[in-house]
């Protein structure tokens, strides 16, 4: 089964996908100090904030919860989430300052809503990004239909890799300099000093 997460670094780069599920290189994303800071944040909030409701909300708060979907293959787990009578609002936490709505979080966003609404049959419309590194920005973002099928259409990419085992094409820009398999990528690696 596929997890968000996957698809989210197919997304980042669809040799990522090649490497780490076709390959079976590990990433040791667990050495890297950013990984490191952004998995203590999420712990710190599923033990510590659990009563905490944002403003504007109200329902039941959801916390860590797990959602897979045996009809796409796919699993996921949120942050957070308001549930109310009608709809449930998606809530995730980001270790970073850069809050713009890149494909990768269009993409966690729009799967995570999928899986949810398969799951308690509630529509998610909207989520709340929490950016918190140096400052905390609170940024709200619409999901809609658009969203989902990109994320959908993402899914399908990610799988294809997966069962072709031929490696994808992809272009040299500035995430291949943070990127754990430049060393033994043509792409990454071509292009860096090092």
């Amino acid at each position: 089964m596929l997890t968000v997460t996957d698809v989210v670094e197919y997304v980042f780069c669809p040799k990522f996908t090649y490497y780490s599920s076709v390959l079976g290189l590990k990433q040791y994303e667990e050495k890297r100090g950013t990984v490191k800071a952004g998995r203590r944040l999420h712990k710190k909030h599923e033990k510590t904030n659990i009563a905490y409701m944002p403003q504007l909300f109200s329902g039941k708060k959801l916390v860590g919860c797990k959602y897979y979907s045996q009809k796409l293959n796919l699993s996921g787990k949120i942050d957070e989430a308001i549930e109310s009578q009608n709809e449930i609002i998606l809530i995730e936490r980001k270790y970073s300052d850069y809050v713009e709505l890149k494909d990768t979080l269009k993409v966690q966003l729009g799967l995570l809503s999928i899986l949810i609404e398969e799951n308690t049959g509630k529509p998610v419309r909207k989520a709340q990004i929490i950016f918190s590194k140096q400052n905390r920005i609170v940024k709200n973002f619409q999901i809609d239909e658009p969203m989902k099928q990109y994320a959908l259409e993402m899914l399908n990419k990610t799988k294809e890799v997966i069962s072709s085992s031929i490696i994808p094409f992809s272009e040299f820009d500035n995430r291949c300099l943070n990127c754990c398999f430049r060393k033994i990528c043509p792409t990454g690696s071509l292009n860096t000093d090092e």
